[in-house]
């Protein structure tokens, strides 16, 4: 019966993971040497080999592989056996190619270039995939979000289970939280529609290492109307099964295309919270979508301002009532602290003043409809 085991091999016997959630899908299956350029533009990789290229290579936290195909390919390490590959044949690398060569060259006058490293070869992938949950999607060394997905959305198709507990069975095998789970995968889902439809005409800047994950997983997690204006149910065992395309594609462009200004309709982060708003409202909905109003035009037209001065009238008064419990410990109030409290006087009377004739104003104008 076959079993987990450290074994020393080749490096010419080991090969790159085509299924590492790392590559880009263009780079699914192609030839070594794109891969290894594709890599390269991670400098961080450099610096990896330039490390080996001096030290040697450590061999205490061990490369992981499975045999597939009658290949050896390793699952954890790619980034490692890379760097040896490279300084082995510098002339592999079309990326920073002067640099390669004089790192190669340090090796070589070293002795540090390995021709068999220490592995430990697994019975499959499945031995290995909490462990790369465990330590690229929560733990120490984590890839990049659009990584972490591709991960996840691996292995919820895996299951071949369709429903919400498979988000928190997931995130129990590989340390993480349910919701956490959901919010990737949703937005995976998300940007698969994306690319599949060809960027939505933006493919001139967008593509999947410009393409930022948590943006469309913020907004659809995060903003109810904005979804349900995608038709997009996060909290269906299915979330785009009633998905509205020709809404979602203007989600998307709101969100990714670069206008003449130099900017998206949305701009920054803090915005998509306005987007929620100005959806929920007809007028300011018609002004954003139809009359090309910015989105803080747009907003408003919305009950945000109202939302807003609750927001720091509650703020204030949170912290002058942490000052009353603290004025008895005053032992040298000045001329200042007095002014200050004047104008806090003036303030008030002047919001005061306005909420009254506007609230007086709204009960007259109520009376008037009703009539």
């Amino acid at each position: 019966m076959a079993s987990n085991q450290f074994i020393q091999l080749s490096v010419a016997n080991l090969h790159l993971d085509p299924e590492n959630p790392r590559l880009p899908e263009r780079l699914k299956n192609a030839p070594e040497k794109d891969v290894l350029n594709w890599m390269l533009s991670d400098a961080t990789l450099v610096d990896l080999m330039a490390s080996i290229a001096e030290n040697g290579f450590f061999n205490g936290e061990p490369i992981l592989i499975v045999e597939e195909g009658g290949k050896q390919v390793v699952v954890e390490g790619n980034r490692r056996l890379a760097s040896i590959k490279l300084l082995a044949n510098p002339g592999l690398a079309t990326e920073s190619p002067r640099t390669i060569r004089a790192i190669s060259e340090t090796a070589i006058l070293k002795n540090n270039i390995p021709t068999e490293i220490w592995v430990y070869k697994c019975i499959d992938r499945n031995e290995v995939q909490n462990y790369l949950g465990f330590r690229h999607v929560s733990g120490v060394k984590q890839w990049p979000l659009i990584s972490k997905a591709r991960y996840l959305y691996d292995l919820f198709i895996k299951k071949n289970r369709f429903e919400y507990e498979v988000y928190k069975e997931i995130a129990r095998e590989i340390g993480s939280k349910g919701n956490y789970i959901r919010k990737l995968l949703i937005g995976y889902q998300a940007f698969q529609i994306v690319r599949t439809r060809n960027w939505f005409g933006m493919g001139e800047y967008l593509n999947e290492e410009s393409f930022d994950l948590s943006l469309i997983s913020d907004v659809l997690n995060g903003q109810s109307v904005v979804a349900e204006y995608a038709g997009i149910d996060v909290n269906s065992e299915k979330p785009f099964a009633n998905i509205k395309h020709e809404n979602f594609e203007q989600l998307t462009k709101w969100l990714y295309q670069i206008t003449e200004t130099g900017r998206t309709r949305i701009g920054d982060n803090r915005n998509l919270r306005l987007l929620n708003k100005i959806l929920q409202n007809e007028e300011a909905k018609k002004a954003f979508i139809e009359d090309g109003k910015s989105i803080t035009e747009a907003a408003e037209l919305t009950d945000l301002s109202d939302e807003n001065i609750r927001f720091y009238l509650g703020e204030a008064i949170s912290n002058l009532n942490e000052a009353q419990k603290l004025i008895h410990k005053a032992k040298a109030p000045t001329k200042k602290d007095e002014d200050l409290l004047e104008e806090i006087t003036n303030s008030v009377d002047v919001i005061a003043s306005h909420i009254r004739k506007t609230i007086r104003k709204n009960k007259f104008k109520n009376q008037n409809n009703e009539e």
